[in-house]
This record gives structure tokens, sequence and C-alpha cells, in this order.
């Protein structure tokens, strides 16, 4: 008996159908309903890039915090040589 070409991609596609739906069974992910689950890709998507806009602001926060303080010194050292150069006789 000899096996078509056919008859081989069958085979090699039912083999790999049932493997990714036993790979995506063990991961978790419900096969049944896969509109649910792009909707829940879809939602962790959003709380990554969400997730991302937070980390991006704290560091927008914290380098105008540093900014600020610096500026702060600068102003305030200046501010006390003038004070000091006034006062001298």
């Amino acid at each position: 008996m000899q096996i078509t070409e056919q008859e081989i991609e069958q085979i090699a596609k039912k083999a790999g159908e049932a493997a990714v739906q036993d790979l995506l069974t063990k991961l978790g992910i419900d096969i049944s309903d896969v509109h649910e689950t792009q909707k829940d890709f879809a939602y962790l998507r959003g709380q990554r890039q969400t997730s991302d806009q937070v980390g991006v602001w704290t560091r927008r926060i914290m380098l105008g915090f540093v900014l600020t303080s610096a500026g702060t010194l600068l102003v305030t050292g200046i501010k006390t040589a003038f004070v000091g150069l006034l006062q001298q006789p």
C-alpha cells in the first residue's frame, strides 16, 4: 500500500492541529471560544501598554523632581552668594 502526497498532507495537518490544540490547552487557553481568547489577549495587551505608560510617566516625574531640586539648589546658592557679597563691608 502506497500513501499519496495528499494523504501525507492530511495526516501532517491533523497531527499539527492536534499538537497545537494540546499545547494551547496545556497553557490554559480555551480553544473552544476563540473570540473570548482574542478579547483576553487584547485586554492583556492593553494592560501591558498601560503599565508601560505608567513607567514612562514615573520616570518623567522623577526627572522633574531631580531637575527642580537641582535648579532650587543652584538658585539658592547664587542667592546666598550675592547676599554674602552685599553684606561685606
